[in-house]
C-alpha cells in the first residue's frame, strides 16, 4: 500500500560492525523504533466529513493507524508496528493498518473515487517523514563511524 525507506551506503559500516553484534542489534533497533515513531507522528487528521452524509464516523481507520480524529501519534500503536532484525545487521521495520478496506480509503493507488481529494493517502505520511527519517540514519551513520574509529 505504501512506499519504502530503504537506507543504502552503509554496507561497508555494517560489515565493520559485525565485530561488534550487541552494539549493531541494539542501535538498528533503536533507530527503526525511532524512524517508526516519526510515521506515526506523521498521520495526517481525519478527513471532513462529507456535507450531507447520514454516516456515522466511528474512528476505525485512525485507531488502527494509533491515531485519532486529529492525526498524529494520539491513540495508541498501530496495527502494523514491528521492527524486525534481518541477516547481516539490517533491520526493516513496517507501518500501517490491518483494516480491510483502508486500500480504498488511504490507499496510494487504490483509493476509491469518492475518496480522493478528500482523505490522504499513506504516500502523505511518507512524503511528511522521509526527511527526517534519512536524518536519523544519517546520524546512525555518523555515530558508528564514530564508534568504529574509537575501536582501531
Amino acid at each position: 500500500m505504501a512506499d519504502a525507506v530503504v537506507v543504502t551506503g552503509l554496507d561497508e559500516l555494517i560489515e565493520r560492525m559485525q565485530a561488534f553484534p550487541v552494539e549493531m542489534a541494539k542501535i538498528g533497533t533503536l533507530n527503526m523504533n525511532a524512524s517508526l515513531a516519526v510515521l506515526h507522528e506523521n498521520v495526517p487528521p481525519y478527513a471532513d466529513e462529507p456535507q450531507n452524509s447520514s454516516y456515522d464516523r466511528t474512528g476505525t481507520l485512525g485507531r488502527t493507524l494509533g491515531s485519532s480524529e486529529s492525526g498524529g501519534a494520539s491513540g495508541g500503536n498501530p496495527d502494523i508496528y514491528t521492527v524486525r532484525k534481518l541477516g547481516g545487521g539490517n533491520v526493516e521495520g513496517k507501518f500501517g493498518t490491518r483494516l480491510d478496506y483502508a486500500q480504498y480509503v488511504i490507499g496510494d493507488t487504490t483509493q476509491a473515487a469518492v475518496h480522493r481529494g478528500r482523505w490522504w493517502t499513506m504516500k502523505t505520511i511518507y512524503n511528511a517523514s522521509t526527511k527526517k527519517i534519512i536524518q536519523i540514519w544519517q546520524n546512525v551513520a555518523n555515530a558508528l563511524a564514530s564508534f568504529l574509529d574509537g575501536k582501531r
